[in-house]
């Protein structure tokens, strides 16, 4: 019950920030404007992210693949074998 909550929480936050920044870049304020200093981080940031996540897609499609040669004939063969539900 805790992970809902703690879940629709961040969930708030994020949507909350979201809105917040959209009025703030409508009015022209950026983080520029806010922390002059904080390009630099930002981009660090967004950039070990960009790695992070190509580092996540080149080491998953791979093993899905494999994992996919092993799990689909065994889900097909139980499928055509298995008890018949109605």
């Amino acid at each position: 019950m805790w992970i809902a909550r703690f879940g629709a929480s961040i969930g708030k936050i994020l949507l909350t920030s979201l809105i917040t920044g959209a009025v703030l870049a409508a009015l022209g304020i950026t983080t520029d404007t806010i922390f002059p200093s904080s390009k630099a981080l930002i981009d660090q940031i967004t950039d070990n992210l960009e790695l992070a996540l190509n580092w996540l897609i080149v080491w998953s499609i791979p093993n899905i693949m494999v994992g996919a040669i092993v799990i689909i004939p065994v889900w097909l063969i139980l499928v055509a074998f298995g008890p018949k539900t109605k």
